[in-house]
């Protein structure tokens, strides 16, 4: 059975036996208050036909020494609450890292925080710009069209650079032929420029005009 210590409420564990059939005069080791305690009434009762001997637990005087039992564990209650911010900080941070286009299109003031953090985000209407040329070549024995030029970062933050679509088009600005293709994986720095160069073997007989576009996929 469990006893506590109406005092200061220290627990023990004693065995139902040491305090007889009418109860024993017990002692706390904790606070050394003293009080009659009683045995549990579902406690079976017996009758002691010989003198028994005197538990181990007894001391002089006919007080038991209660043995002490191991404070309950406290848990501390800080533990859940943390892990739930440094989860909620990781949920947030992986929200600005993959919506950062969505961000700066909002908030354009954010583009320099992502490129200081080395985040280059999808470049906006202007920031990146073109420089076409074309001529006409043979390769391998074909006509070939040519498109050379390079893009230019004129913003203050760095940029992905996007794939580049090429249109070919005939005197009624119909598309007649197009494809896309990717540059640089590296992200380009602000007045940075980067080359590029693609070529289509016998292009359409139609075709009068080139157009370069970024392709942004939207």
């Amino acid at each position: 059975m469990i006893l506590t210590c109406p005092v200061c409420s220290t627990r023990y564990l004693v065995d139902p036996r040491a305090l007889g059939t009418a109860g024993r005069l017990v002692r706390c080791a904790s606070c050394s208050h003293t009080w009659h305690q009683t045995p549990p009434e579902d406690a079976p009762r017996r009758i002691d036909l010989t003198t028994p001997e005197p538990p181990p637990s007894m001391r002089p005087g006919g007080r038991v020494q209660l043995p002490a039992l191991p404070p309950p564990e406290r848990r501390s209650s800080a533990v859940p609450w943390v892990l739930a911010v440094i989860v909620l900080l990781g949920v947030a941070a992986g929200g600005l890292w993959w919506a950062r286009d969505q961000v700066v299109g909002y908030w354009p003031g954010a583009a320099p925080y992502y490129d200081m953090a080395g985040v280059p985000v999808a470049a906006r209407p202007g920031d990146l710009q073109l420089k076409v040329t074309t001529s006409r070549d043979t390769e391998n024995g074909l006509p070939t069209l040519v498109i050379e030029g390079e893009v230019l970062n004129v913003s203050r933050v760095a940029h992905e650079v996007p794939k580049l679509r090429v249109i070919l088009q005939d005197n009624e600005k119909h598309e007649l032929q197009s494809w896309s293709f990717g540059i640089s994986d590296e992200a380009l720095l602000p007045g940075g420029r980067v080359p590029f160069r693609t070529s289509i073997a016998q292009p359409s007989e139609a075709a009068t005009g080139v157009i370069v576009l970024l392709d942004t996929g939207s």
